[in-house]
């Protein structure tokens, strides 16, 4: 059995197994419930979600799931742990020092490890955005798209101070980044097994403010390509392998599933730079399903022919019931079902390739 479960970072953020999700989000998993079968297959009696939370765990324990098919309560508490925007931030430290360490000549290409700070109180918090001039404020723990808040020099109201202020009281702290010039995001897909971490692939991904949008289907030897367009392919490669260490480190024993590392190239001063670990999804990502996409299915939904950087995988969304379904011969193909009810859908369409 599989489980979409988008709800899951909100669920994350929440940490309480009673928390009821936002009626959306729980019909987007409604609507696409079929997508973690385009990644995995199981077996009947094997139970493989999105994200294993607390509250899924519930809801299954409730539904009379035995106890045996769920995982211990301390792999879940593991999950949440692990899903902090400040691991990220140690780990985005760790893997600087490692590449650094054996290539000091790309450290000039690099993000700066302090353009990112862990924050425990509002005055540092002001402070940091006046030392960066713009900069987004993040809450730890929060959903994709979510715990956001933007911020200038000399311009925090109060309603962002008390914002800052919710969420260390609740969470205890509060990230602070520079904000950069960002002109390519993509990701890093690992999976973490019981002695060891494999590297899945890459994505290429398009965003709005922070909010997902939609992944560019090609090879990872395409995406590659074209993301040495603007930085050195051997300091990807060699971001690969030090993540690669660094996941080994500190999820090994704690952590079994797939994960994905957010990065981005950025624009600055005249040359661009990698911000090489933004955010890490404890959790299967749409980039996952993009990757298993293109290396498994995509020539069966499209035909075959050259296909890299030719599709791309978009989540649709409308707020009048009936749209999406009188739409659906836009896309090339359909991940889930379009029905007249249908609010949510994820569609493969035509790319065009901007150069």
């Amino acid at each position: 059995m599989t489980i979409f479960n988008p709800e899951h970072d909100l669920c994350i953020a929440n940490g309480d197994a009673n928390f009821v999700p936002p009626a959306s989000a729980l019909e987007f998993g409604n609507d696409c419930s079929g997508l973690v079968d385009w990644i995995v297959e199981t077996s009947d009696d094997e139970i493989v979600p999105w994200g294993w939370d607390a509250v899924l765990k519930r809801r299954l324990e409730r539904s009379g799931i035995a106890p045996e098919k769920l995982p211990p309560d301390q792999f879940v508490a593991s999950v949440r742990a692990l899903s902090g925007r400040g691991i990220a931030f140690r780990v985005n430290a760790d893997v600087h020092r490692l590449v650094c360490s054996a290539h000091p000549s790309m450290l000039h290409i690099l993000s700066e490890p302090d353009s990112v700070v862990e924050l425990h109180d509002v005055e540092d918090v002001v402070r940091y955005v006046n030392l960066f001039g713009d900069a987004v404020m993040k809450s730890p723990l929060s959903g994709s798209g979510k715990g956001l808040r933007w911020g200038r020099a000399g311009e925090l109201s109060q309603s962002d101070l008390g914002w800052c202020k919710n969420v260390i009281t609740r969470q205890g702290s509060v990230m602070v980044e520079k904000r950069r010039e960002v002109v390519q995001d993509f990701a890093m897909l690992f999976h973490v097994g019981e002695s060891s971490v494999e590297f899945e692939g890459y994505s290429m991904f398009f965003s709005d403010n922070g909010i997902y949008k939609g992944n560019i289907l090609a090879s990872d030897e395409w995406i590659l390509a074209e993301l040495s367009r603007y930085v050195p392919a051997v300091l990807i490669l060699n971001i690969k392998a030090a993540l690669t260490k660094t996941i080994a480190g500190t999820f090994v024993g704690k952590y079994s599933g797939f994960l994905g590392v957010d990065m981005f190239i950025f624009r600055e001063a005249g040359t661009f730079r990698l911000a090489h670990c933004v955010e890490i999804n404890v959790r299967m990502t749409m980039g996952l399903l993009a990757r298993r996409l293109y290396d498994n299915h995509l020539e069966r939904l499209v035909g075959p022919g050259d296909l890299d950087g030719r599709y791309q995988m978009c989540v649709e969304f409308s707020p009048r019931r009936g749209d999406l379904f009188a739409r659906r011969d836009e896309a090339v193909a359909s991940l889930t079902d379009v029905t007249p009810d249908s609010r949510y859908a994820v569609w493969v369409r035509s790319y065009e390739i901007l150069s």
